[in-house]
This record gives C-alpha cells, sequence and structure tokens, in this order.
C-alpha cells in the first residue's frame, strides 16, 4: 500500500456538500485525494486543483462504467494505486409508490445503486490483488423503516447495504475492508431549504460524518469489514 498520509484517495460526489467534508478530512492529513463529480473540472483528464493542495479534479459521470474505468486508469497513471474510495454520490427523491415517475426511479436507480455497483467493481479487484484497500459507501437510515414517500429512495439504498455485506465476504484474507455509512437527515443547504421548518440542529453535521467515514479507512490493518455504522445525530 501507500505510505500513511500519502494514500491515492478518490472521493466520489466530491462537489456535494458531505464531498466536499471528505475531501477536506483527508487532504489536510496528507492523502492525496482525486475528485469524481459531474461538476468536477478535468474534463476527459485529470487536473491538479489550483487552490487545495493535494487534491486533483477529474470530471466523471459516475453511472457510466466506461468512464470509471477510462477515470481510474488515469488515476493509476498519474497517481499510482487507489488505496481509498468513498462514494459520495447520490441522490434523493420523495415520492409516494403510486405517484413517482419513470423518470425518478431510474435516477435513483442510476446514481444510487448503479453508480455503487460500477465504482466497487473497478477498484475492489486491483485492491484485493495488492492485499490494501479501504471503502465506504453511503447508505442511509431510512433502509431500516424507510417512512411514506422514502420507498424508491431507500430501496436503491438498501443495495448498497446488500453490496457491502457480500463484498466484504469476498476480500476476507487480505487488509481489504468495504463499510457503509447510514446517516439520518445530513444537514445541508439543500436539506434545509426543502424542510425549512424542521430543527437542524438535530440533523447529522457533515464534518462530524466526514470524520467517523475517515475513522474507517486507516491505513494500518483494520478488523472493522463489512460494517452498516448508523449515524443518527440527535432524531
Amino acid at each position: 500500500m501507500s505510505e500513511a498520509n500519502n494514500r491515492v484517495v478518490v472521493v466520489t460526489g466530491a462537489a456535494g456538500a458531505l464531498g466536499e467534508h471528505v475531501v477536506a478530512h483527508f487532504s489536510k492529513r496528507g492523502d492525496r485525494v482525486v475528485c469524481w463529480d459531474l461538476h468536477a473540472a478535468g474534463h476527459g483528464k485529470l487536473v491538479e486543483d489550483a487552490e487545495r493542495k493535494g487534491v486533483w479534479q477529474h470530471q466523471v459521470n459516475v453511472t457510466d462504467a466506461q468512464a470509471i474505468a477510462t477515470a481510474a486508469a488515469s488515476v493509476r497513471e498519474e497517481l499510482g494505486a487507489i488505496d481509498v474510495l468513498v462514494h459520495c454520490a447520490g441522490g434523493f427523491r420523495w415520492s409516494k409508490i403510486d405517484e413517482i415517475a419513470p423518470d425518478d426511479i431510474d435516477f435513483l436507480v442510476d446514481v444510487n445503486l448503479r453508480s455503487s455497483l460500477y465504482v466497487v467493481r473497478e477498484v475492489v479487484g486491483p485492491m484485493k490483488s495488492r492485499g490494501y484497500g479501504r471503502v465506504v459507501l453511503i447508505s442511509s437510515r431510512s433502509t431500516l423503516k424507510p417512512g411514506a414517500g422514502e420507498g424508491a429512495y431507500a430501496a436503491t439504498k438498501a443495495g448498497l447495504n446488500a453490496l457491502v455485506s457480500a463484498v466484504a465476504d469476498e476480500v476476507k484474507g487480505v487488509d481489504v475492508t468495504i463499510n457503509a455509512v447510514q446517516p439520518s437527515i445530513i444537514d445541508t443547504e439543500a436539506n434545509r431549504q426543502d424542510m425549512p421548518d424542521a430543527d437542524f440542529d438535530s440533523w447529522v453535521d457533515p464534518s462530524e460524518l466526514a470524520s467517523i467515514i475517515y475513522g474507517l479507512c486507516p491505513a494500518d490493518e483494520h478488523p472493522i469489514n463489512g460494517a452498516l455504522l448508523v449515524v443518527s445525530g440527535r432524531t
């Protein structure tokens, strides 16, 4: 593996509210962080971030298997093997099942489930071959007991739980781990706008969630594998 605090870390959805905190958490500790996001710079190539040391940008559509393969190859060529993947990309739609539009179903399946299958598929094989790797996915507490309007969203996030459990079994015997966090509502500007009357103080702080994610990705051998970690804030 790479030296501690000099690992190659890929963060998807890096321009999002949680992704930005995850990028900051790893980069401030000396890791080299690659941001995969539709809104990132570096269309078609990996480019160094002009404002943040140790951060690279690459515009990637994580619902496109070929785009992921190309981006991963670029990372390996420019920086070396991928040591850590934090898959923050995802999306939410609230709708009762008899009212949800087919396009919204496609969106949720693509950004939550399909993207997770593609990125994990791309990185886990090389991690197993090298004998080191850390993967963290962002599931949801809604998968435990979804409420009205959360059915389609929770169903796609529940697929991540199954993926974590299966892959954790597949990587036994090598120092590769895959885990997921299951946050309740994350305190983001978008969520505040959608739920202006809510108690924001009860929500999960994205910086604190990023710290938990970082803790699941130590450089040394790690016994936690296949965990689905509920992060509930004060809700």
